[in-house]
């Protein structure tokens, strides 16, 4: 069976849908999988591991999911899921340090 949503007396198909992506996005959607990749090799660096078990109680670092995709019309993104609130709470450590130290460099650089 085929899954088609019908908008007044035009019908979309998967297939139709899927064409269009393979055409015209093919570097947009590959573009923004390197960045997922980048992302995923920064934050295994740093020692968070990929897959977050139920019921985490703490202790290890896990990272979010993160895929490559693009919007409805085309722009590649990122989409970063839920990590546990230990590996935020790292996550976001990270994050300061780096926004300060790039601060730092500024400034003396200026």
């Amino acid at each position: 069976m085929q899954n088609t949503a019908e908008v007044g007396a035009m019908r979309i198909r998967e297939q139709d849908i899927e064409a269009l992506g393979a055409d015209g996005h093919v570097t947009a959607r590959a573009e923004a999988q390197a960045v997922a990749d980048l992302l995923r090799q920064a934050l295994h660096r740093l020692g968070f591991t990929p897959d977050v078990p139920h019921g985490v109680k703490g202790g290890e670092l896990y990272w979010p999911t993160l895929r490559g995709e693009l919007t409805v019309s085309g722009y590649p993104l990122v989409a970063l899921g839920r990590i546990p609130l230990d590996s935020a709470n790292r996550l976001a450590d990270v994050l300061m340090r780096a926004a300060l130290e790039e601060q730092t460099k500024n400034v003396t650089s200026a």
